[in-house]
């Protein structure tokens, strides 16, 4: 049986990493503005300025384009974090290094997060059960920097696993007003969480 990664027709290669570039790029576009559901393949297809016929050279189905803009970004996500979360840094060090990793990801692939978090619904069976595991693997990474900081006395926190859910969402729905033109850079707003998160915003 193909994995999730690797769909196979008449010897053709249909993993994420297959799948040309210019041809995700307009996939993302066109989902990002569209919706996957309201997006066809005739409108990907036109995005790229190429017939339908040539498009399914490349991929077997809509579904593909998604799977690998998903698969590609939480790839990336992951390995900036696994590189933010071991340096042996104190643990409050670190998970501000997290909230900027998080931040330029929102910064630099708007697009990509957008179709992340509104159309993952739509990627069904072993694909789905990948994406999930990838993005546990990322959750489980940021929740031990927390629970670190809880073993080392660094941090105090009712319930480590909502705490970290709070902490990644300040960054992760920050597609929905993040501005690169505007007063903060990405930088600066993740040291702003990280500052809220750390130290709170109550006076002493």
């Amino acid at each position: 049986m193909p994995t999730p990664s690797r769909q196979r027709r008449d010897g053709e290669d249909f993993s994420p990493a297959a799948i040309r570039g210019d041809i995700l790029e307009a996939a993302t576009e066109v989902f990002s503005v569209r919706g996957y559901h309201a997006t066809s393949m005739q409108d990907v297809a036109d995005a790229l300025g190429m017939r339908k016929p040539s498009l399914y050279h490349h991929v077997r189905k809509k579904e593909d384009l998604l799977y690998a803009i998903h698969d590609r970004l939480i790839d990336g996500l992951v390995a900036q974090t696994v590189a933010a979360v071991s340096t042996g840094e104190p643990s409050a060090l670190r998970l501000r290094a997290v909230l900027r990793v998080a931040m330029d990801l929102v910064a630099n692939h708007t697009r990509e997060v957008r179709v992340f978090l509104s159309d993952a619904d739509a990627i069904e069976g072993e694909r789905w059960d990948a994406i999930v595991a990838k993005r546990d693997d990322y959750e489980r990474m940021v929740r031990g920097v927390l629970e670190e900081g809880v073993a080392d006395g660094s941090f105090v926190i009712a319930h480590v696993p909502v705490a970290t859910r709070g902490i990644l969402a300040m960054a992760n729905w920050g597609y929905t007003w993040f501005d690169p033109a505007g007063e903060l850079s990405a930088g600066a707003v993740a040291d702003l969480f990280a500052d809220m998160t750390l130290h709170g915003i109550a006076t002493r």
